[in-house]
């Protein structure tokens, strides 16, 4: 049999591309340049003027094309609506901006300089205008996402990209010749009527599918592909490109998929692993550097290009940072945000190059000015950037949302990695705890430099959060002593489970280190001592007491050694007295998944752990050590001393000390309940009974509106909580509570309905706001909250609420339930 390779065979074809993807980004982060560079360089040696690996002809083209439309919806989709509508004045006058200078720039050089008929100087002055936050996770890791330069950056690439793309749409369809008045007619007509259904039909679907598909489901992911495919087919009926279809139902869904949810990530993560770098590699194909020799004439069009993209976009930044009263770093981050061109520059260059608007040279050009921009574009922002932080010009990060559950005390940046990949693994995600990385700053003269240090510190944590798909609420809080203040705040917000680095501690108050312990007895506590990468452990040890069985919160905390154990893949061995095991056994029973997986070592009596511990504790292992607080049932008084002689016998020692949860924080909060009249906060203009609107988000947008008024902010941090963490009452009752963003003064809002209020499935007839102050403690507010609770507590009380049809009898009901609570 003859052997041979066909280098024109799809599966080598295929191989190599897949092979590129791979290795090529992974050769070029080395040197500091971004993936996209690579990429496009990629396919310009693979492709058919260079080494001819990959054919133009190939199945790479036609998945370049399925990317480009990829690129354009995730593009759509990822565009921070909110934020452009918070930012919205210096939104539009940067977009404004960044858009006009750049088609000046563009139109004219290209008219006067290069001899480009009107359509080509259109199309490519707007391949100027558009621009890609490609440097946007630099500002993440300096904690500047909610710097004012930074949101203005993001709120005005809405708006010029917008119009940039809607310049390519006139453009595209001009292309014929015919502009008469019929033309421009036609084409506003049918875009406004393809506009009109895609933002009217796909919300409506979107909303009409997740309410019986779960987001992260499989249908979820297929439903939002095929929604951006198919309305990207049915453009050319109104006379569009694709890709501007695929940009305009990513803009449709965006509100409907949340930022940080899993099929967010899934949706970037298919696309940024297959079909947009298979987009670029075919981008890469079509250039042929060969024409770079051929005349000067294509010399003059790639200077142009590419320093005419760096002046449109340096001019635009400098006239908005004055407009806008922004210091010269600012200035300095609007334009290293904004000169990046990718994206919709690549949609607009191979759109006019199959339409016969540019030529060859102009996509070599382009490729040039993306390689150039990209290049410069993250130096520039970094540089700037940092200068930015120094000044400490940033926004304090927000606290408002959802309850705080895993709290991890950090101190500098090295600490976040170890410890937030401890969270993420213990975390129980059914649950929905969010990570809350913490910094405790100390009082003194420059606390509020501190602080400012503390909150960009944290942003690592964020953007660690973020990539694991983890919800995540960063603090910073001044106290006079360190460990006073992270229990004040663990306190504050609820915090269930403490992360805390041994040296952290030992660093700050080593003497307050068993009193931090001791007093944490509502929360879960591990302290981490010298923790690499958890996921290389071989072996996890876990050190169980005796009585530890029997200890409050032991089984809460025998969840966390599981779920640590399945996540990190480790083998676990547990180590305690025969009869402990036994008892465990008894009392998890057989089908517990650690303990029937689980090989076990028998003690003989617990002074002996520190011994066996030492000898059957290997370099590739991860020890696990249940312990008591002071005192308590499990507690041995030798417990600390084993733990130093650990640590002095083994210097790569991994170790985890677990402490269980001693008390609940609903006993704790239960004893104490402010005093309400809820005459005084329920009055008749807050109370809508009967309503005929079945959707519960719209239900509670009404309410707002009709109880307290038009507030946008308020509104859609109610609508957040609606949707991530609604509190149900009752079978028939949900509630939604804030004190972030509320009113000056407490109120309560009601609304009812007997076909009821349809929450993502599940159905609410009784649908309750409460309102705190922003200057209220947690503590008044959960108060508050526990009383509103228990007014409608049972199905009975529910069932009366909704048949109730005058605000006399609802209020006298209320008030009777009330006081004989």
């Amino acid at each position: 049999m003859r052997m041979h390779l066909d280098i024109h065979d799809p599966v080598f074809t295929f191989a190599v591309a897949l092979s590129a993807v791979l290795l090529v980004p992974m050769l070029f982060r080395r040197f500091r340049l971004p993936d996209i560079v690579g990429l496009i360089t990629a396919g310009i040696v693979l492709g058919p003027h260079a080494t001819g690996l990959i054919h133009s002809d190939s199945f790479v083209q036609p998945f370049g094309q399925v990317g480009l439309l990829y690129l354009m919806f995730l593009a759509g989709l990822e565009i921070d609506m909110h934020r452009f509508r918070r930012e919205k004045r210096n939104s539009l006058v940067f977009g404004g901006i960044t858009f006009l200078v750049p088609m000046v720039v563009g139109v004219s050089g290209a008219l006067l300089m290069l001899g480009m008929d009107w359509a080509a100087a259109l199309l490519l002055a707007s391949m100027f205008a558009s621009h890609t936050l490609l440097p946007y996770p630099i500002v993440q890791k300096l904690g500047l996402v909610k710097a004012r330069s930074v949101t203005t950056a993001v709120g005005g690439t809405v708006l010029t990209d917008t119009l940039a793309l809607l310049v390519l749409a006139v453009v595209a369809e001009s292309a014929g010749g015919d502009l008469s008045t019929g033309f421009w007619v036609r084409l506003w007509v049918l875009l406004a009527v393809y506009v009109a259904v895609a933002f009217l039909t796909i919300p409506a679907l979107g909303r009409w599918f997740f309410r019986r598909f779960s987001y992260e489901s499989m249908p979820g992911f297929l439903f939002v592909i095929v929604i951006a495919y198919s309305f990207a087919a049915l453009a050319p009926l109104a006379g569009l490109e694709p890709i501007i279809g695929a940009f305009l139902s990513g803009l449709a869904l965006n509100l409907l998929i949340p930022e940080r949810s899993r099929l967010m990530i899934r949706l970037g993560f298919v696309g940024e692993s297959f079909f947009i770098p298979l987009f670029l590699i075919s981008v890469g194909l079509m250039v042929n550097v060969s024409t770079l020799l051929d005349s000067g004439r294509v010399w003059v069009l790639l200077v142009f290009m590419v320093t005419g993209a760096y002046m449109a976009k340096y001019l635009a930044a400098r006239l908005a940072g004055r407009l806008l009263g922004f210091s010269s770093s600012e200035t300095g981050l609007l334009f290293g945000l904004s000169v990046n061109q990718t994206a919709a520059t690549l949609a607009a260059v191979v759109v006019g190059v199959n339409l016969g608007i540019f030529s060859e040279d102009v996509l070599n050009g382009t490729i040039l000015m993306i390689l150039a921009t990209c290049a410069m574009g993250p130096i520039i922002t970094d540089r700037h950037g940092r200068a930015l932080a120094m000044e400490g010009r940033e926004e304090p990060l927000s606290s408002s949302g959802a309850p705080e559950r895993v709290m991890i005390p950090v101190s500098s940046a090295d600490q976040i990695e170890p410890l937030m990949s401890l969270a993420v693994l213990v975390r129980n995600p059914e649950a929905g705890q969010d990570l809350y990385p913490t910094m405790i700053v100390g009082s003194s003269d420059d606390s509020e430099e501190m602080l400012a240090e503390a909150e960009r510190i944290l942003a690592g944590a964020v953007v660690m959060a973020v990539e694991a798909d983890v919800g995540v609420r960063p603090v910073t809080r001044l106290a006079g002593a360190t460990l006073e203040g992270l229990m004040a705040a663990a306190r504050d917000s609820r915090i269930s489970t403490i992360i805390l680095d041994e040296d952290y501690a030992m660093e700050r108050d080593p003497a307050n280190l068993p009193v931090l312990v001791a007093d944490a007895d509502r929360q879960m506590v591990l302290r981490a001592m010298n923790l690499g990468s958890l996921n290389t452990a071989a072996r996890m040890l876990v050190a169980v007491p005796p009585l530890m069985e029997k200890q409050s919160g032991f089984a809460q905390a025998w969840e966390a050694v599981s779920r640590l154990a399945l996540q990190t893949g480790a083998h676990p061995l547990i180590i305690g007295e025969e009869a402990t095991l036994l008892s465990m056994r008894r009392l998890l029973g057989r089908s517990d998944g650690l303990l029937s997986r689980a090989d076990t070592a028998y003690l003989e009596d617990w002074h002996g752990a520190a011994d066996m511990l030492f000898s059957l504790y290997g370099m590739d292992d991860l020890l696990v050590i249940m312990a008591a607080r002071t005192g308590r049932l499990a507690w041995q008084p030798s417990q600390e001393r084993m733990i130093g002689q650990l640590e002095r016998k083994l210097k790569a020692l991994q170790l985890i000390v677990l402490h269980p949860p001693e008390m609940k924080w609903e006993t704790a909060e239960a004893e104490s309940r402010p005093a309400v009249d809820f005459r005084e906060i329920f009055p008749p203009g807050r109370v809508l009974l009967h309503m005929t609107e079945t959707d519960g988000e719209e239900a509670l947008r009404i309410l707002i509106k009709k109880g307290y008024g038009q507030d946008e902010a308020l509104e859609e941090e109610c609508l957040r909580q609606l949707r991530e963490s609604p509190l149900w009452l009752s079978g028939d009752c949900v509630m939604v509570h804030t004190h972030e963003a509320g009113p000056p003064a407490p109120m309560a809002l009601l609304a009812t309905a007997r076909n009821g209020f349809d929450l993502n499935g599940r159905t609410a007839r009784i649908l309750l706001l409460l309102l705190g102050t922003p200057g209220e403690t947690p503590e008044e507010h959960l108060g508050r909250l526990a009383v509103v609770a228990g007014m409608l507590h049972g199905k009975e009380t529910a069932s009366a609420v909704v048949e109730t049809s005058d605000y006399d009898t609802l209020s006298r009901m209320l008030s009777d339930n009330t006081d004989g609570g």
